[in-house]
């Protein structure tokens, strides 16, 4: 029979989901389970994914790859070598401290959102506390470490650390000390790129293979700030050549760049400042550009059908933004994404019809 997947015999996510300790084989797969680090049997747990139904729990790569585009699964059979079952990719999202309340997301992932509902008199449900309350929180934290310690990770290439913002705790401090062999792992952080790494953390990054700092910017200038809310682009700019300067030589950097229906007009704006800026490291390797279409309030689908044309007519037919375009679903009933806009407006003083001027009448 053809493997499927070797996330599915080599990787694990390890996730917060409604304050329960979680697993998965990996990020994108839907089916989450509540770990009990006492009777949980990993073997039986691994089986009982590859006997799941991968269509559904698999949906999101299997929707990538019908468009022509690799996915994570395709992926995985660089990422995972070998014929032994041991993990070998290792993803973290426990920690969902954060300190930006940034438009694509929610209170799901930032406890900054958690503390902006709070302040505009949101009404939250319980899951969603159970994410953000502190005793929670560390139990998880405590049961994943203690459940770590107890893995076979001899065998282990390649550890991502997501969040929240991953470099607001020192859980990955705590991860990458319990790697005996360094030099033959690498690291991703996704990361919004507002916090820069203390001289401890990049003495560690310098033992491992490859660290690879992934900074998730949407735009530039007042776009930015409007969509990655708090941070200010006048701040992100000269951060992002204060760490090229300060990483070590083993750190390559990266961008995810989510596409919504307000700033995918404006792509070749943040394409040219990603090519003068973060498109190398200091020693000129090239790093990733990696380009998503958001779903959740600023889902892609509630794309105009007019802004679409005037996308596909402004860029080039062999820019990646034309095939995406083509990628999104039917529209839909927009009133919503109009509703949320509004209320960001109204909570934090901002205007985005001005921001979005070249695009904003498609949404009338």
């Amino acid at each position: 029979m053809t493997e499927f997947c070797r996330h599915l015999t080599n990787g694990l996510d390890y996730n917060n989901v409604a304050g329960e300790f979680t697993m998965s084989p990996c990020c994108y797969f839907a089916k989450q389970d509540v770990i009990d680090s006492q009777k949980t049997n990993i073997a039986e747990l691994r089986q009982s994914w590859q006997n799941s139904d991968l269509e559904k729990n698999c949906a999101i790569c299997l929707h990538t790859e019908s468009s022509g585009r690799g996915s994570y699964r395709t992926a995985s059979f660089e990422m995972m070598k070998g014929q032994s079952n041991k993990l070998q990719h290792l993803n973290v999202q426990i920690n969902k401290q954060c300190n930006l309340a940034c438009a694509s997301c929610s209170s799901i992932h930032s406890s900054f959102w958690f503390q902006e509902n709070q302040r505009n008199n949101i009404e939250q449900p319980l899951h969603i506390k159970n994410i953000h309350t502190k005793p929670k929180y560390e139990a998880i934290k405590d049961e994943f470490l203690s459940w770590l310690e107890k893995e076979d990770l001899s065998e282990l290439k390649y550890i991502k650390f997501s969040g929240g913002e991953p470099l607001m705790s020192d859980l990955h401090l705590k991860v990458l000390a319990l790697v005996d062999n360094p030099q033959q792992v690498s690291l991703q952080y996704t990361s919004n790129f507002s916090i820069m790494p203390t001289d401890t953390t990049f003495k560690v990054w310098e033992q491992f293979k490859l660290v690879k700092w992934i900074a998730s910017i949407d735009g530039v200038g007042e776009r930015f700030t409007f969509l990655r809310w708090p941070y200010d682009w006048k701040t992100l700019d000269p951060f992002a050549k204060q760490a090229k300067e300060k990483a070590p030589n083993n750190v390559m950097f990266g961008v995810e760049h989510t596409l919504n229906p307000l700033n995918i007009y404006y792509f070749d704006e943040f394409e040219q400042w990603y090519n003068q800026n973060l498109s190398t490291n200091r020693l000129g390797d090239k790093s990733d550009l990696n380009l998503h279409l958001c779903w959740g309030n600023l889902d892609i689908k509630y794309t105009p059908v007019k802004l679409r044309q005037k996308i596909v007519e402004k860029y080039n037919s062999d820019h990646t933004i034309c095939s995406l375009v083509k990628d999104i679903p039917e529209p839909v009933e927009i009133q919503g994404l109009l509703d949320y806009l509004d209320n960001l407006d109204q909570w934090r003083n901002q205007n985005w019809r001005e921001i979005f001027h070249d695009v904003q009448h498609h949404f009338a």
